[in-house]
């Protein structure tokens, strides 16, 4: 019998050992080379991440109907934003690296808080902050809150969305009117109010204009003339209240006041004709018994009065200011007496005249009012005097009517505003008085505007011919009122 015998390799405990260890290495180093390349790649991220981050956008704030948003990005584009839930972004725009100003009124318009949620949507992601919004004033009136910018004037604040009554002046123009007719509701409008300018006045007091002697008009300040407030003066000359039991001139019309007798009460009326013959001495009584505050007129607030006049298209027939002639009032002696004024909306009633004839009878104030014979139908007391001759002659040689071109500087507050002015520009002549006054006396009694024969008449005319204690047929007056 054969035997055949086969060889079982076995591989030793030593060699064994030995791979082992050669798979381990090669392990190891495969494990190695991934994970280097994992961290470099995690790294990368991480960087990549980190450098991202820096660019940013964030807002900054919101100052009135701006808001600003400091953005990074070389191309920001903005899809929407809203302010406390209010959408006031119209279309998708693209923004470049700065500080941006963006204008959100739709949103402001519409916020019902002062510190409302921001949120922009950019193409970068969603931005989102609370601001602060500064001027931000919340009205109710049994509605819901609206809130907006405040508007400010002359001392008052209004609420957006709120209204308030402003006026004119504050004062009213015309005692009968009152302070209702020169008023306007001005609205605020997210910090815009409406109306018009000329109502600026928060204020208007009523019982500022006198109560007393029928209608006043408003005369401004003149601080140049000493006059350092506004007054009211009459808008007629001074007229009997009740003519049951006075005397009236059958020739020049004028109502006696000289012992006249019966009830002596005056007012403003443009009916029936002035009060004449009657004494400066008797004009400063009868206004001071109108009350606390009532007085003849003083030469100085004529001259405020006539120089608001002056100073107004309205009043010149040309229709430019120192070109052709001042309305003059009735003074070419047609007809040769005292007018009343029968008919207020024609300012030549009574004259015969029309058109551009300077013997018109109304002008017009800074106000707009119109006051009535400033100029011409009859003179009218003033309250000053002057106590010597030599003062009445203003620095003149002898009496006579002059020009005020003719009169030294000194005397520039009697005169217009432009001194060059003369006769022929319809604004009146002085009579300078060398000797003693008519009748008697050196004390010379001021008389203004002329009468309706009147060699001198105008607004700026002026007589110092007469005596406090003189009465005349063509001389009445009319009042002030400083409340």
């Amino acid at each position: 019998m054969i035997t055949i015998y086969y060889s079982k390799k076995c591989i030793s405990p030593v060699v064994a050992v030995a791979l082992l260890l050669v798979v381990a290495v090669i392990a190891v180093v495969g494990f190695q080379n991934w994970f280097d390349t994992y961290s470099t790649n995690i790294l990368s991220d991480v960087e990549s991440s980190s450098a991202n981050d820096v660019r940013t956008s964030r807002i900054e704030t919101i100052v009135g109907n701006s808001l600003y948003i400091k953005n990074d990005y070389d191309n920001l584009n903005i899809k929407d934003i809203k302010v406390n839930g209010y959408s006031c972004f119209d279309s998708e725009t693209n923004y470049s690296k700065g500080i941006l100003e963006i204008n959100i009124t739709d949103c402001i318009v519409n916020l019902n808080v002062s510190n409302p949620d921001v949120v922009v949507v950019t193409d970068k992601g969603l931005i989102e902050k609370m601001v602060y919004v500064k001027n931000v004033n919340v009205t109710q009136t049994g509605a819901p809150t609206t809130v907006g910018l405040s508007c400010s004037l002359n001392g008052t604040t209004i609420a957006h969305d709120s209204s308030y009554t402003f006026y004119e002046y504050d004062k009213p123009y015309n005692n009968l009117a009152g302070c209702l007719a020169i008023s306007q509701l001005r609205t605020c409008n997210n910090g815009t109010l409406n109306g018009s300018d000329n109502y600026s006045y928060a204020i208007c007091n009523d019982s500022l204009a006198p109560s007393e002697g029928g209608e006043w008009v408003l005369v401004f300040a003149n601080l140049d003339l000493g006059v350092n407030n506004d007054f009211y003066v009459m808008k007629y000359e001074a007229k009997f209240v009740n003519t049951a039991s006075k005397t009236q001139d059958e020739t020049y019309k004028g109502w006696r006041y000289n012992d006249s007798g019966g009830d002596l009460s005056i007012r403003s009326y443009p009916t029936p004709e002035p009060i004449t013959y009657i004494t400066q001495t008797q004009a400063i009584s009868s206004c001071a018994s109108l009350g606390a505050g009532y007085k003849l007129i003083t030469r100085a607030e004529w001259v405020t009065t006539a120089r608001e006049t002056e100073n107004n298209t309205y009043n010149w027939n040309s229709g430019t200011i120192y070109s052709g002639s001042m309305y003059r009032g009735h003074s070419d002696n047609s007809p040769s007496l005292s007018l009343s004024v029968t008919d207020t909306n024609d300012g030549y009633i009574g004259t015969g005249q029309n058109g551009t004839s300077e013997q018109r009878r109304t002008l017009k104030l800074y106000t707009g009012e119109i006051i009535w014979d400033l100029g011409g139908n009859v003179w009218e007391w003033n309250s000053d005097v002057y106590n010597n001759n030599t003062a009445s002659s203003l620095g003149q040689s002898s009496t006579g009517y002059y020009d005020w071109n003719q009169i030294p500087s000194i005397y520039n507050h009697l005169k217009p505003v432009n001194v060059n002015l003369y006769y022929i520009h319809g604004i009146g002549r002085v009579q300078c008085y060398t000797g003693n006054a008519y009748p008697s006396g050196t004390i010379h009694s001021f008389a203004s505007g002329g009468h309706w024969y009147g060699q001198a008449s105008g607004p700026f005319a002026l007589t110092l011919a007469y005596a406090p204690s003189h009465p005349s047929y063509h001389i009445g007056f009319r009042c002030s009122y400083n409340p």
